[in-house]
């Protein structure tokens, strides 16, 4: 498949023609565009947020030569990336999400098995997304969600937006049966028909946050260059939307979901800061020096709470923020909540995009645990595995501290793991201990489950976690089995189930 014939290259390369892409991102960023939204000043300049601890490797992530682009990295133990590349083989030619992992940003980044990366999702044979590119990967409660962009050659669709689910983000089912769930809103005929696509998403306080680019709506650029803004507890997004608008969130209607643009840019990746209560976008820079950092304030997405960063590094296409399951920011490895660690993969090559490389610093926030909020430092540890002299390995999940005296089951259960202070461990409020022995049961068409010190079952997945605990296991009726109520909550995959 030629370059100009990928999803990403349909988006950016119309473009490059006319301009070319990086002079086209210069002008804008020297016209306000990049960086800035109408109606709402940036913020003071004290606002600016110093860095340090700058970080890169250039190339040797894979090992391929073919393009890669469009990234999708998660922090889970391994970094876990999901990609927009080809294989051989695959259901219909065209373009393929891949899937490897690696102990270090550095790469290389394998399959599982340690082999060459895996084609993990693929496009249909007649259906709508032929191609499918641009994922951006979340788990919400045990389940791994998939936003991609999808096209079909020849079609007057345009290119469109889907979503999968898996319990593994490995082994993909499309959701919304299979039909897209964001399309071109066809409300302005430009030369850049790309349609609706590049999306990523965000989870926060029970919603999914979507931001995606659409070249036909009427809030676009003249060449089609914007980004969108909806949110829903509905992951499909077919129901209870609502949209950002000139004047804030408002409930979705034909007229106003693809009206106001909160930035302007393609290709653009962000996540959620628990300890800034802001959103971080990373973008396409001005030139190939870098991907450009904004802020956006929680609630209005007009406010930039602190003045635009740089992150230097080669820059072809496709940054992408590594992130928490949740696509909230990591924490670093020494659990400072001071330190918001920005890291960055993206293409480095061009013509087509390919070689990823990872850039990145840490942000400094000037704070310590202690001057945050025992809300914030629980929303920012969510999902970590914390440990502390003298104190239990502790697994945080609900916004609770479930401490887990066995420690083969505290580190089969925590992928990210981290040391604190004390001080910062009793911050976050205590849930439920998980003792050696503790009673486990099953019944039938149910997992087996810890009964834990609070009186809730948590089911788990993987039988090896009761072995690993020294638990027994009695069978219980299907009536009593669902009388306790289920918990922790936001359970990982890691042996947990999602319906918990």
């Amino acid at each position: 498949m030629r370059p100009d014939r990928t999803i990403a290259g349909r988006l950016g390369r119309p473009s490059v023609r006319a301009l070319g892409r990086l002079a086209l991102l210069a002008a804008l960023l020297l016209a306000g565009y990049v960086g800035s939204t109408a109606g709402i000043a940036a913020a003071d300049e004290s606002g600016a947020l110093p860095t340090d601890t700058y970080r890169s490797h250039s190339s040797g992530l894979i090992s391929r030569n073919v393009y890669d682009y469009a990234p999708s990295v998660m922090a889970d133990g391994p970094y876990r990336m999901w990609w927009c590349s080809q294989l051989s083989g695959g259901t219909v030619p065209g373009d393929d999400i891949l899937y490897a992992e690696s102990t270090s940003l550095g790469g290389p980044f394998r399959s599982p098995g340690g082999g060459q990366p895996w084609r993990v999702f693929d496009g249909t044979t007649n259906g709508w997304d032929q191609h499918t590119c641009d994922p951006s990967v979340v788990r919400v409660d045990g389940t791994y969600y998939m936003y991609y962009g999808g096209s079909r050659d020849g079609s007057p669709d345009l290119t469109q937006i889907g979503v999968a689910a898996s319990t593994d983000g490995l082994q993909w089912h499309r959701l919304n049966q299979g039909q897209p769930i964001i399309g071109p809103a066809f409300e302005v005929d430009r030369a850049n028909r790309y349609g609706a696509g590049q999306p990523s998403v965000v989870h926060l306080d029970g919603l999914f946050y979507l931001l995606f680019t659409d070249t036909t709506a009427s809030g676009a650029l003249d060449n089609g260059a914007g980004q969108f803004a909806w949110r829903s507890a509905d992951p499909t997004f077919q129901s209870g939307v609502d949209v950002f608008t000139a004047t804030g969130w408002q409930p979705r209607t034909t007229g106003n979901d693809r009206s106001f643009s909160v930035l302007n840019g393609f290709s653009v990746d962000w996540q959620y800061s628990d300890v800034l209560r802001a959103f971080i976008v990373a973008s396409n820079g001005p030139n190939s020096g870098g991907s450009v950092l904004e802020f956006l304030d929680r609630d209005d997405l007009r406010v930039h709470p602190h003045p635009d960063g740089l992150l230097p590094g080669t820059y072809t296409e496709g940054p992408a923020l590594v992130s928490k399951p949740d696509k909230h920011a990591a924490v670093t490895s020494h659990g400072e909540c001071g330190r918001i660690p920005v890291d960055v993969i993206q293409s480095t090559g061009n013509e087509p995009p390919h070689t990823l490389g990872h850039f990145g610093f840490d942000l400094l926030t000037g704070r310590t645990c202690g001057q945050l909020t025992s809300s914030q430092v629980t929303a920012l540890f969510n999902g970590y595995g914390i440990q502390s002299p003298g104190l239990p390995a502790t697994y945080i999940t609900g916004g609770r501290r479930l401490q887990i005296q066995q420690l083969g089951v505290y580190t089969a259960v925590t992928g990210n793991r981290v040391n604190v202070s004390s001080q910062t461990f009793h911050q976050i409020p205590y849930g439920a201990s998980l003792h050696t022995g503790a009673p486990a049961i099953i019944a039938a068409g149910r997992p087996a489950g810890y009964l834990l010190d609070d009186g809730r079952l948590w089911p788990v997945a993987d039988n090896r976690l009761i072995t690993a605990n020294n638990s027994s296991v009695t069978t219980v009726s299907i009536r009593k089995y669902d009388s306790y109520p289920k918990g922790p909550r936001d359970c990982q995959d890691n042996g947990v189930t999602g319906s918990c």
